[in-house]
């Protein structure tokens, strides 16, 4: 519970501490004393939002810290999130300086605002005339269902979520895959016809060197036979009458004789005759590739053809042959995981199927449980507002699928197959009330007045079998009521009390006097300077201030008769 709250230069409030008491805490004041500066400082502990205006002026800086008694295993399933203390006491505080700086601390240690709000809002939780308002609203009304149900049911929901979450990231996946498959397809196709184009000609880095190569060779036939018929004749190594090699062979002969007289002449003819075999080789080299060379038309528009045929691809797909396989060997491994995109979204549309059938396996599930607690949630909290002054009326937790006009009756009863996916569930909630009797049930949001809103809410805070958090913190929980209506709205926090801290701001004697520990925010006026104190009362104090709520002065005896007897009445009704 919360056992110490400090707040120091937080507009009004120079500085103040309550030391506050288990059970039901009360805070009254007169209006625009500063009680409202008190709910301040709680929300800002909850990491609600700060403004420079908040600072008293004069000072550099605000702050307001609370002091949690708790469990060793508060927060057991924080994972070391923060270093929180096992049991004892945990110390938040939150800091405001004049440069529009916001500072947060837990135990300690510095954290985000996200942090504080997270770690604060399990300790406590914070009830103003807002939350009365969102009791109206479908979604809160599920959530209150929901919590109602206790954690299995949260557990199964978290579960769900979980799976919706999938869900919906599967089928924006999905979409945009299939956004992206006509363009997919034209590429796939302009893939596939340019690989099978190249396969087609199964082209040879190098080819196109060789085939111009040899179309020059076929071009010019007619010369190479030609002049090279013509060296082999000269050679003689045609066969045809005397050659030159017959003559330089007859002049060898001849040295060689006349090296015997000088020897020599026996290196010129040693020069003579290798010149000789030389040219007998270039001769028979000759002649061999003039009658090697033919004329042949047909092989020569083949090479034309083929030479076209990859000048085309290389146009197309590269400036030489290794570039246009290449583009090829790209191309195959595109169209590879373009192929492996549509795997995937028939993989995707399977796995969408599968988590599509668990999600609506546990939505039929939230759906049996939550029938289960609107029936219960409608009974305790009927019970309840009877307490309140609500002698005939009657709470409805009407239970509806997602999509379908119609809704169950009082406790929930649904039906229809393959109901519509929310982000909670296939479920849509709407309390009902019955006010007066003889009169149809009206939905809340269309028949409570903002008094009737605050009851119905303690009704349903009353009904829970488990606090939302040790400490509970109520604001303008008495709008639009008063008399035995208020009276009875103190006897019910006192009973809430019993099972939850109760921090309760408020004008009405009626519910003050049930307090287990009552403060009074006052203020005074010096010169320029407004200071705002709060004090906890005992004894007379409280009479006294009880007199001054109830609109007479503390030495008015009637009053204090009247306030007396307040306090005995609360005392009875306990």
């Amino acid at each position: 519970m919360l056992v110490e709250l400090n707040i120091e230069n937080l507009a009004v409030i120079e500085s103040a501490r309550l030391k506050l008491a288990p059970g039901l805490n009360v805070i009254s004041g007169e209006t625009g004393a500063g009680k409202t500066i008190l709910a301040s400082a709680i929300l800002l502990l909850l990491g609600g939002r700060a403004g420079t205006g908040l600072i008293r002026p004069g000072a550099a800086e605000a702050s307001v810290e609370a002091v949690f008694s708790l469990p060793d295993d508060f927060f057991a399933d924080l994972d070391g999130e923060v270093d929180v203390p096992d049991g004892g006491k945990l110390i938040v505080r939150r800091r405001l300086a004049r440069d529009g700086r916001s500072r947060a601390f837990v135990a300690g240690h510095a954290v985000s605002l996200a942090v504080l709000g997270r770690l604060a809002g399990r300790c406590l939780k914070f009830s103003a005339q807002h939350e009365q308002q969102r009791l109206m609203m479908a979604s809160h009304q599920l959530e209150i269902l929901d919590s109602y149900g206790g954690d299995r049911l949260l557990r199964l929901r978290d579960e769900y979520c979980l799976l919706y979450q999938r869900r919906v990231a599967l089928l924006a996946r999905l979409e945009e895959l299939g956004a992206e498959s006509e363009a997919r397809r034209r590429e796939a196709e302009l893939l596939r016809f340019q690989i099978a184009e190249i396969e087609a000609a199964a082209p040879v880095a190098g080819e196109d060197d060789e085939l111009a190569r040899e179309r020059a060779r076929l071009l010019q036939a007619d010369q190479l036979r030609e002049s090279t018929a013509a060296l082999a004749a000269l050679l003689g190594t045609s066969g045809d009458g005397e050659s030159l090699i017959d003559h330089l062979s007859d002049c060898g002969s001849k040295l060689r004789q006349a090296a015997g007289i000088d020897d020599e002449l026996d290196g010129i003819s040693g020069k003579l005759f290798e010149c000789i075999y030389e040219l007998e080789e270039a001769g028979r080299s000759a002649r061999d590739y003039s009658e090697s060379v033919e004329m042949d038309p047909q092989r020569l528009a083949a090479v034309e053809e083929r030479l076209d045929l990859l000048e085309q691809l290389k146009r197309k797909y590269g400036g030489s042959l290794a570039d246009v396989i290449d583009f090829a060997a790209g191309a195959s491994a595109q169209l590879a995981l373009l192929d492996s995109a549509a795997g995937d979204r028939d993989a995707l549309a399977g796995e969408l199927g599968q988590v599509e059938a668990e999600a609506r396996d546990l939505a039929g599930k939230l759906t049996g449980m939550r029938r289960e607690a609107a029936a219960s949630l409608a009974e305790a909290a009927t019970i309840q507002m009877a307490d309140l002054s609500f002698r005939h009326a009657v709470l409805e937790a009407r239970l509806s699928l997602l999509g379908d006009a119609g809704a169950s009756g009082r406790g929930g009863q649904a039906a229809g197959p393959q109901p519509a996916l929310g982000s909670r569930g296939a479920d849509a909630v709407e309390f009902y009330v019955r006010l007066n009797p003889g009169m149809p049930a009206s939905p809340v949001k269309e028949t409570a007045s903002g008094g009737e809103l605050s009851r119905i809410m303690l009704a349903i805070k009353s009904a829970s079998p488990a606090p939302e958090a040790a400490t509970l913190v109520f604001d303008e929980i008495d709008a639009g009521i008063g008399g035995e209506t208020g009276a009875a709205v103190g006897a019910k926090l006192r009973g809430l009390a019993a099972g939850s801290q109760i921090i309760c701001i408020t004008h009405l004697p009626q519910i003050a006097c049930f307090a287990d520990a009552h403060f009074a925010v006052t203020k005074a006026v010096t010169g320029d300077e407004t200071v705002t104190e709060v004090e906890l009362l005992a004894g007379d104090g409280i009479i006294d201030e009880l007199c001054r709520m109830m609109g007479s002065r503390p030495e008015d005896k009637k009053a204090r008769a009247h306030a007396a007897d307040l306090v005995r009445r609360s005392a009875a009704r306990n």
